[in-house]
């Protein structure tokens, strides 16, 4: 009997898990491991924050769909990956082996250089969004005690626009730090003018620099300082540092290098997938959108490695549909050229995050 570790319960790894249990992998130990007994659905992590929903709505639990697929579950946390002797190591001491594994860990929110002795302000990442869940709850007594609490979002990147507009309201004074590029920089011209009028509707300020993080908040390139209760770290992905160490081929970065089968470029019984990887053949966006699409091609892949027989590509499609929330039961869209926007669109974006979260077991 072989056996197939999935490190890390990401949005691609839930789908391949629903796979799975409709068929499962014959002569196979399936074993899962991830820190947390929840996969949050980052779709909805906004809508969440603004009020739209609970958190039990906004994430789907780990168990039953590992059990469904006849896995076994494992919470915690690797550490170290040791390539070369097929084996993780994980926070509480414990050396799995395996004949196969898959990683989907996500990624960790940017640091940033911090000028000055010490933060007064409240600073954390929007990775991974179990943390974020977290920190934001636990951010909640200090914004109720200020006067006129100011958030700093740091990320012009769709996911910083989103937090920025769910955010905005009751009291609140949002900046949005987008960069130099300015906001939502991958999207078209007319997208990205819906979102700034977005973003003046709901009175968030847009500051179009790079920033670093002072005692009491966030300092701008031009030396402008802006005093804030709290900090998001929106900038951007980093790869986990075990996966540099781990003996497989990565970028720059850290991330694993992967071909079109996600298969890692340097060790053949290794797979990756979401964040965690990086495509050799073309350039892949780290989103839910493609984790999702990529997880039943990994769950036949995976099937066909361990049976020895050829492995299929993952190719998106042409065009991506993205749906961003404006905070206020309305959303923008954007397909390929097109870009549409209204509370229709919120609904239709609510039907669509709704129906996958709910598409899981829940005991």
């Amino acid at each position: 009997m072989k056996r197939l570790v999935l490190l890390g319960a990401g949005h691609a790894h839930l789908v391949a898990l629903r796979e799975f249990a409709r068929q499962r992998l014959p002569d196979t130990e399936l074993i899962v491991v991830t820190p947390s007994p929840w996969q949050y659905y980052s779709g909805m992590i906004p809508g969440w924050v603004a009020g739209y929903y609970t958190l039990d709505q906004c994430r789907v639990p780990v168990a039953p769909t590992v059990r469904a697929a006849g896995g076994s579950l494992v919470l915690d946390r690797a550490v170290e990956l040791v390539a070369a002797n097929r084996e993780v190591v994980l926070a509480s001491g414990t050396r799995l082996t395996y004949d196969l594994l898959s990683i989907d860990v996500g990624s960790m929110s940017e640091g940033l250089t911090v000028g000055g002795a010490g933060l007064s302000t409240g600073v954390f990442g929007v990775k991974p969004m179990d943390e974020l869940a977290r920190q934001w709850l636990a951010a909640g007594p200090r914004l109720a005690a200020a006067d006129k609490p100011t958030v700093t979002v740091l990320g012009g990147g769709a996911g910083g626009v989103e937090l920025a507009l769910a955010i905005a309201g009751e009291g609140r004074r949002v900046v949005l730090v987008a960069g130099a590029k300015g906001i939502v920089p991958g999207f078209g011209r007319r997208f990205r003018r819906r979102v700034g009028c977005a973003l003046m509707k709901r009175d968030v300020g847009v500051v179009d620099e790079y920033a670093e993080l002072v005692r009491d908040g966030i300092r701008v390139a031009s030396g402008r300082q802006y005093p804030s209760d709290v900090v998001l770290i929106a900038t951007g992905g980093v790869a986990l540092p075990f996966l540099r160490d781990s003996g497989l081929a990565v970028d720059d970065d850290g991330f694993v290098l992967v071909d079109a089968c996600h298969q890692s470029q340097s060790t053949p019984n290794v797979f990756a997938v979401g964040d965690a990887c990086s495509r050799v053949d073309r350039r892949l966006d780290r989103s839910g959108v493609h984790a999702v699409r990529a997880g039943p091609v990994l769950a036949r892949n995976l099937a066909s490695a361990l049976a020895g027989q050829p492995l299929k590509p993952f190719y998106p499609r042409r065009f991506s549909l993205y749906l961003l929330a404006t905070g206020d039961r309305a959303a923008i869209g954007s397909y390929g050229p097109v870009t549409f926007s209204g509370s229709w669109v919120w609904k239709w974006k609510d039907r669509i995050d709704r129906g996958f979260v709910e598409g899981f077991p829940k005991q």
